[in-house]
């Protein structure tokens, strides 16, 4: 054997001995355990609910894993994704924000706090002996209940060839390498944010320095129409987690749920909706919007963009002021499309760089987090932080009115994104 060959050889085990595999349980729910599942009536015609019993996640390198889905249905039946970028699915706090210590708390709680749910299309995964079996799209999640909770969705074309759920499944993240990944993602300790990001404990509502995360150069008021008084349309999400909503009985219109009475499902453990768990709100505090501010800022990348101000009042008191805040905005981003397309509007969740709820894989990789600057909050009168969570939001859906590039059209999405509170046109 030559030295050459005996190098490589060497080469081969040693790179074998450090490759980590991590063999982990999925966990199924059927239709009994989990009734108020918002997919029951838009899910597949055959889906199934027994179907993948583990998952093989395997480190390929520092940054990418392959995952391969095993079956107890069918032997030798899988679905693989091959150097999946985990690493981008971590909670991040921007360099540029770790000067903060409170700023770089909130952005990794809520990032951990808000759903981010991967798709990949049909060249992005391997079926083995799956059959008749036709998978279109499988999705990777990341839920908002704590840092090892996570899940897998499997997609089947129906046949007006949209993509629906044909299979779900939970599972908890390995830990130590959620922990070490964290650590290798942000060069923070992950003990300083655990409690956080292990038991949801809510963080305290401190003043926000708005100067770390841009520099503002001007300011304007611009007008608005407040549509709240109208119904939202009731199509994709809206339609099938319409029935989380628990109280008002039924909606008319938005503002019918800009109160303190509204109560939605809660999330639960493992990632599933609970109507037995009602969840509070603090909608009233969303209640009047009385003034919109434009800026012109400089974001914390360095990069021109653009903040908007929202200051409303309580209608339970009338001067109770909460201030909604959204910056680092690209208008280039945003589409024109009609209002009945509002469910394909530019969204994202509150916080600091945080990924969409959901995107494609591709998407991911194009818009990764070191290259967002984006941020939305709530404040009170004096700047201090609010718990969006608790008030009862998600974040901001925009898009333009499909002819008219002045009109910009802003949605407030829920808690759990279970219906609108709040539709705004803004005059730019």
């Amino acid at each position: 054997m030559s030295q050459f060959n005996l190098f490589l050889i060497i080469i081969f085990f040693a790179s074998c001995q450090k490759q980590k595999v991590y063999e982990i349980v999925v966990k199924e729910m059927t239709d009994k355990e989990y009734p108020d599942n918002p997919s029951l009536e838009s899910r597949h015609p055959e889906a199934q609910q027994i179907l993948f019993e583990k998952m093989i996640l395997t480190e390929q390198s520092q940054q990418h894993f392959d995952l391969d889905l095993i079956s107890n249905h069918k032997e030798g039946f899988k679905i693989s994704l091959q150097n999946l970028p985990l690493l981008e699915m971590m909670p991040t706090a921007l360099d540029c924000i770790k000067k903060d210590p409170y700023l770089t708390y909130i952005a990794v709680i809520n990032q951990e706090w808000n759903r981010q749910q991967v798709q990949f299309g049909p060249t992005q995964f391997k079926v083995f002996n799956g059959g008749d079996f036709i998978i279109s799209r499988v999705d990777l999640a990341r839920n908002c209940l704590n840092s090892y909770l996570w899940e897998i969705l499997v997609y089947a074309k129906n046949q007006r060839g949209k993509d629906d759920l044909y299979w779900q499944g939970w599972f908890e993240f390995p830990h130590a390498l959620y922990q070490q990944m964290f650590e290798e993602r942000n060069h923070l300790s992950f003990k300083t944010f655990q409690r956080g990001l292990e038991y949801w404990i809510d963080p305290d509502s401190k003043p926000i320095d708005l100067n770390v995360l841009r520099k503002a150069i001007d300011e304007k008021e611009i007008s608005f129409e407040n549509l709240n008084d109208e119904i939202y349309p009731m199509y994709g999400e809206r339609e099938n987690k319409y029935k989380n909503i628990i109280y008002p009985p039924s909606v008319h219109k938005i503002s019918d749920l800009l109160s303190d009475s509204t109560v939605f499902a809660t999330f639960s453990i493992p990632g599933y909706y609970n109507k037995k768990d009602p969840r509070k709100t603090e909608l009233s505090k969303l209640a009047i919007l009385k003034k919109v501010i434009k800026r012109n800022i400089i974001n914390a990348l360095g990069n021109p963009s653009i903040e908007l101000e929202l200051l409303f009042l309580s209608n339970k008191d009338h001067t109770t002021m909460t201030k909604f805040l959204i910056g680092g905005l690209d208008l280039k981003q945003i589409p024109h499309i009609s209002i009945n397309e509002v469910n394909s509007g530019w969204q994202t969740s509150m916080g600091i760089a945080n990924h969409s709820f959901y995107e494609t894989i591709d998407v991911q990789n194009m818009h990764p987090t070191k290259y967002n600057a984006f941020y939305s909050m709530l404040l009170d009168a004096n700047g201090n932080w609010l718990d969006s969570h608790k008030i009862g939001i998600d974040g901001p859906l925009f898009h333009f009115d499909d002819f008219n590039t002045s009109k910009l059209h802003l949605w407030i999405l829920s808690f759990e994104r279970h219906a609108f509170v709040g539709h705004y046109i803004l005059t730019l």
